[in-house]
């Protein structure tokens, strides 16, 4: 019957608009983990020198900088196991966590997410912990930094700012760079810091690192950072979305049938 079919056509095409929009809307919030460390837990992680577990390097320097461990409980986990980063009270004294990537922007993924969690001990920041891109350009490393005792996600790059340090608990630091948009954007404890300052001259990434550096002069400290969930996520375009859907609607037979 001809009514009939145009009203089921009608309602199919209704509902297809419909998955359409729901999985274009979903675009933004979708993310798909390019590394995730999962924590730093067993199996994968076991307690000890972090380097050459996972793909990860890890250094001392200095005069007593202690290279980056995995640890358990009673130190300061979220889960099982987390990472720390340590420095005695010498100038120049560092402990290094670091880790190459296969390069997320080389295969074309236009929206690149960086988040962990840090750990610091109160009631101030006594040296810098720093964290940073291999790579060139704006903006590629953000830090904690001492004189300010604030968390600067951008460090001091063109339009950044910071907000205070929280300290005796973990609080996760969110990055986040839209090459679409050509812009940046920070959260720390789930407040917004940087609301899209500008990116320039980055062409790749290829690796991050993170670094608790003993800057000021000795005498002003020994500190320790714990740091646990790194990831890095990238996301879908939504024109992808808007493409995985049209496929959805071919197999849900909605294009009409050809004469």
């Amino acid at each position: 019957m001809p009514g009939k079919e145009g009203s089921i056509m009608k309602i199919r095409l209704f509902l297809a608009a419909v998955v359409v929009m729901a999985l274009a809307a979903t675009a933004a919030q979708a993310q798909l983990a390019w590394y995730d460390s999962k924590g730093f837990e067993a199996p994968t992680f076991r307690p000890g020198v972090l380097n050459g577990q996972d793909g990860w390097i890890s250094e001392g320097g200095g005069t007593s900088g202690d290279t980056a461990r995995v640890v358990v409980s009673p130190e300061p986990v979220s889960g099982g196991q987390a990472v720390r980063l340590e420095v005695g009270d010498s100038q120049g004294d560092y402990s290094l966590m670091a880790r190459e990537i296969p390069d997320p922007l080389a295969a074309w993924w236009k929206v690149v997410i960086v988040t962990f969690d840090i750990y610091r001990i109160g009631p101030n920041q006594k040296q810098n912990l720093w964290w940073y891109w291999f790579d060139n350009g704006e903006p590629t490393y953000g830090l904690q930094w001492d004189m300010s005792n604030a968390t600067h996600p951008f460090g001091w790059n063109p339009g950044a700012t910071s907000t205070p340090t929280i300290f005796d608990r973990y609080v996760t630091l969110k990055m986040m760079w839209d090459f679409n948009q050509g812009k940046a954007y920070s959260w720390y404890d789930g407040v917004m810091v940087d609301n899209g300052i500008p990116i320039s001259g980055i062409t790749s990434l290829t690796g991050w690192g993170i670094y608790l550096s003993h800057d000021a002069a000795t005498g002003t400290g020994a500190d320790v950072v714990w740091i646990d969930n790194f990831a890095i996520h990238v996301v879908p375009e939504p024109a992808s979305i808007v493409a995985l859907a049209g496929g959805v609607l071919a197999l849900m037979g909605i294009k009409r049938r050809r004469a």
